[in-house]
């Protein structure tokens, strides 16, 4: 079978599962808060697995690895940070908001007080457009590393590839919403873990084993490539380190991943979904930095196209068949890991922002047109964007995490923040991350990640404070 035949024939019945699982999804959403929130009935694997995938995808993949073929040893410093965001969220985040949640819906909900609450409506209406344009790009990156994928698999133009990606990922999200997402999520999830255990593990036995991939891997005659600074000195070296380690910090910043923790059923085991979540991200993370690693070890990839890596060694490494499952898996992974962040964006303008119509069939017909309305956007986004799939998305992850991640940790730490600290610090956060990332101090993305944070942390702390009545 030829490869572009294998590679479509995989595509066609992973899409129609999707758009399957879309319609299943679709009976059970009766209304705007189960098509945002989905009722709270995930379990723990698919809770699990569906906040882990909407946090990764696209950029744990094909940016990770490429990073790691890009940067050497250096990329190591993505473990902390990436797990240990991990561990963060499901050690200390998701029992706290599960519990705590109450009636809310969405991530504002929480964070701004329901409907009438002191300080509420500039709190929501920043938080709505932070959200808004920082997952647009987000899922524009998404967007983009689908259309790459369709460039390898049948050299086609990106564009299109693009556009097929989005049309059918806003397809199934619009049909069944939250539910929908999270299902889809969690296959999603379970195909990216596969690909990231076996492809590794195909191109280290290519080299002749472990011990054969060790010496090839030290023989890259390559600047910087075996420093864990990569082959910057001093206060720079550091910057870079402590803002790869920073990207963790990040993770209880996106609302995209823990309204999952949100929509978990009360009773659902938090340990195996701890387990689950923590031990999935261990093996991804380690298999996309083990890949572009014995990648860089085996061929030489043309400049600026560093994040082909793993195209390129499904193409080489596997027969047509194989290959055309493995592509196909990781398009379907990257295109269905925009569902929930088209949901958060949608709910972010419409509920949020207090557009509710006074029936539920209203409701539900204006997220779904918010839905669509976002997804038209992020297309054209994608297909304007330059197309670095991880320097878009941290972009998107450190605007979210610094506007959102300090406030949420305080509150659930804590307890309520006072509204004007609580504005102060998304507006810190997000804002400082935007103006470091186009205007930074250092390079290497401390700015952005850490200081902004650490800044929007510091207000947070001191409005609870105020809040507690600790502070006059």
């Amino acid at each position: 079978m030829e490869r572009s035949t294998a590679i479509l024939a995989a595509l066609i019945v992973y899409l129609v599962a999707l758009l399957a699982l879309g319609f299943v999804a679709q009976r059970r959403t009766r209304d705007a808060a189960g098509f945002y929130l989905g009722g709270r009935t995930l379990g723990p694997w698919v809770a699990a697995l569906a906040a882990n995938a909407s946090s990764s995808s696209a950029w744990s993949l094909v940016g990770t690895s490429g990073f790691a073929y890009k940067n050497g040893l250096a990329a190591l410093w993505l473990i902390p940070g990436c797990v240990g965001g991990f561990v963060l969220n499901w050690w200390f985040v998701a029992p706290r908001l599960r519990s705590q949640t109450g009636a809310a819906i969405t991530l504002t909900d929480f964070l701004a007080g329901p409907d009438g609450a002191p300080g509420r409506r500039p709190l929501a209406l920043f938080a709505s457009l932070l959200t808004v344009a920082s997952l647009a790009t987000y899922v524009a990156a998404q967007m983009q590393a689908a259309g790459g994928a369709f460039r390898h698999a049948f050299d086609a133009d990106l564009s299109l590839g693009i556009v097929i990606g989005a049309g059918v990922t806003i397809a199934y999200t619009l049909l069944g919403g939250y539910l929908a997402a999270s299902i889809t999520d969690t296959l999603q999830g379970l195909l990216m873990v596969a690909v990231a255990v076996l492809v590794p593990a195909v191109a280290v036995a290519n080299l002749g084993g472990v011990d054969a991939t060790l010496a090839a891997v030290a023989a890259v005659d390559a600047p910087g490539f075996h420093d864990l600074a990569g082959g910057r000195a001093g206060a720079a070296g550091l910057a870079f380190a402590f803002g790869l380690v920073g990207i963790g910090l990040g993770y209880p910043g996106q609302p995209h991943a823990v309204n999952k923790f949100m929509g978990m059923d009360p009773n659902a085991s938090m340990t195996v979904a701890r387990a689950v979540g923590i031990g999935w991200a261990v093996l991804l993370y380690g298999g996309m930095l083990v890949l572009g690693w014995t990648w860089r070890a085996t061929a030489t990839l043309p400049a600026g196209q560093h994040e082909d890596v793993l195209y390129a060694a499904s193409a080489q490494l596997f027969p047509p068949l194989v290959d055309g499952v493995i592509l196909a898996s990781v398009l379907a992974a990257i295109m269905s890991t925009v569902d929930s962040q088209l949901l958060v964006c949608a709910s972010s303008a419409t509920h949020d922002l207090g557009l509710r119509p006074r029936t539920e069939r209203g409701m539900l017909r204006l997220a779904r047109g918010a839905v669509l309305a976002v997804g038209v956007a992020a297309t054209g986004t994608a297909l304007c964007l330059p197309a670095d799939v991880f320097d878009n998305v941290m972009f998107a992850w450190a605007a979210l995490g610094s506007g959102f991640g300090p406030l949420l940790l305080v509150r659930l730490a804590v307890g309520p923040v006072a509204p004007g600290h609580a504005l102060a610090a998304m507006l810190v956060g997000g804002l400082g991350a935007i103006g470091l990332y186009y205007a930074p101090l250092v390079q290497g993305g401390f700015d952005e990640r850490v200081l902004a944070w650490l800044a929007a942390g510091a207000i947070a702390w001191r409005g609870a404070r105020r809040a507690a009545g600790v502070l006059g």
